[in-house]
Formats: structure tokens, C-alpha cells, sequence
């Protein structure tokens, strides 16, 4: 092959890969960008809290399971904390509001919920972030990381960076480094459980929300789980 014809599949290739990147994102703001909330089905599903992360009181009549990845953008919007998808889900609805900011605040701190945190891979290309969220939750920190990377989803396989935020929210930086050096294996392992948990539940993608086991998907508005919080604390 000439190095002309190369140069031309080269600069074929790179286009295709373009387009498929961009349909791929297209097709995950369709699928998980969806607005318009409500509970999938009604069968309820059982997932255990294991040693995931927990925010709120324990005897909280609703615990709300939030399969998510710190990679993924619709999970940051959802979060609160990627405007820029976020005013794009406003576009489509302009009452969209990020649903966990709005949980934490009307229902988990009043101790009417509390939120379990799993991971899924949603993009897939942050575990740096969740080993360190995992070692900070061993120091009460793992709800100030989860804003924190958020805030910075597109770096949450940089493990600098991730340390970075960590020492930003106050970390002893001596014990992350031991545990990140002492407790991967184990981390590892428990992020591999969560992922076979999410399959087992029926996940297909981040974010993901079980409302006492009822399942919700999506970036949905902070409204659309409002109604099935308000539903269960009703019963």
C-alpha cells in the first residue's frame, strides 16, 4: 500500500472512530439523559447495603441504592455537579433537577432516607477514583470526595488528582496512601462485587436508582424520585 493510501485509511479510520464516539454519546444521552422518571416496573428488587457507602441515619424507612460511576457525566449532572449536561436535560424539561442534591437535602437529612452508593461502570474509566473514594470512606470523607470528583469527572483515572481532592477536603494523606497500598486487592474486589450486583439487579447503565428496591433509571429530574419516595413513606 502506497503512503498515500495509508495516510487516506488512516484519516478514514479516525473519522469513523469520530462518528462513533459521537453516537455513542448521543445514544447514552437518550437512554441514561432520560427525563421523564418513573419507576421501570413495579417489581421490587433486593440488594443488600454490604460495606458500601451510606449517607443518612440506618433506621431510615427509605434507602435509596444509587448504582453509579464518577466517570460518567450523566451521574455528575445527577449529582449536581456538571452544569453543562445539566442545562441540557433543562433544554428537554425545564423543571430538571438534580435528583441526589435534592434527596440529601429533603430526605436524607431529615432522616426520612438514606442514600447507599455502588459502583457500575457507566463509562468505565474512573476506578482510580472509586479505590480512593473507598479508602476515604474509611475516614468519613467518601461524601465530600463524591462532589469533589464529580466536579472533576473527566479526571477520575488520574490517581494524582484524585489524591489532590482528597487532600483539598482534609484527608490524612499518610493513611490513603497506606490503605491505597495495603487494601487494593480488597477494594478491587468489592468494586467487582458491586458491578456483579448491578447485573444481578438489573442495571443497564449509570445512573441507576433503587427506591426501596423500584427501580429508576437514568438522570432523571429530582421530581420523577420524589414522587416514589413520597409514595413509600405513605405506606
Amino acid at each position: 500500500m502506497s503512503e498515500e493510501n495509508i495516510k487516506k485509511s488512516n484519516a478514514i479510520w479516525k473519522y469513523s472512530a469520530f462518528v462513533l464516539v459521537i453516537l455513542l454519546i448521543i445514544g447514552a444521552f437518550v437512554y441514561f439523559g432520560k427525563s421523564n422518571g418513573g419507576v421501570v416496573n413495579g417489581e421490587r428488587v433486593q440488594i443488600s447495603v454490604g460495606n458500601s457507602p451510606i449517607l443518612g441515619q440506618e433506621s431510615a424507612p427509605v434507602t435509596i441504592v444509587l448504582f453509579s460511576d464518577f466517570s460518567c457525566p450523566y451521574c455528575a449532572a445527577a449529582s449536581g455537579q456538571n452544569e453543562i449536561v445539566a442545562s441540557s436535560l433543562r433544554q428537554r424539561d425545564s423543571s430538571w433537577k438534580a435528583p441526589v442534591s435534592g434527596i440529601i437535602r429533603d430526605y436524607v437529612d431529615s432522616g426520612k432516607a438514606k442514600i447507599v452508593f455502588k459502583y457500575y461502570p457507566g463509562h468505565g474509566l474512573g476506578q482510580q477514583a472509586h479505590l480512593v473514594s473507598l479508602c476515604l470512606n474509611e475516614q468519613g470523607l467518601f461524601w465530600k470526595f463524591h462532589d469533589g470528583a464529580f466536579a472533576d469527572y473527566e479526571s477520575t483515572n488520574d490517581l494524582d488528582k484524585m489524591k489532590a481532592i482528597a487532600e483539598e477536603i482534609g484527608a490524612d494523606m499518610s493513611l490513603l496512601e497506606k490503605c491505597l497500598t495495603g487494601n487494593q486487592q480488597k477494594y478491587t474486589k468489592e468494586l467487582s462485587d458491586e458491578i456483579d450486583e448491578g447485573k444481578a439487579a438489573g442495571v443497564q447503565g449509570t445512573p441507576t436508582f433503587y427506591v426501596n428496591g423500584l427501580k429508576i433509571e437514568g438522570a432523571v429530574s429530582y421530581s420523577d424520585i420524589k414522587k416514589v419516595i413520597d409514595s413509600e413513606l405513605s405506606k
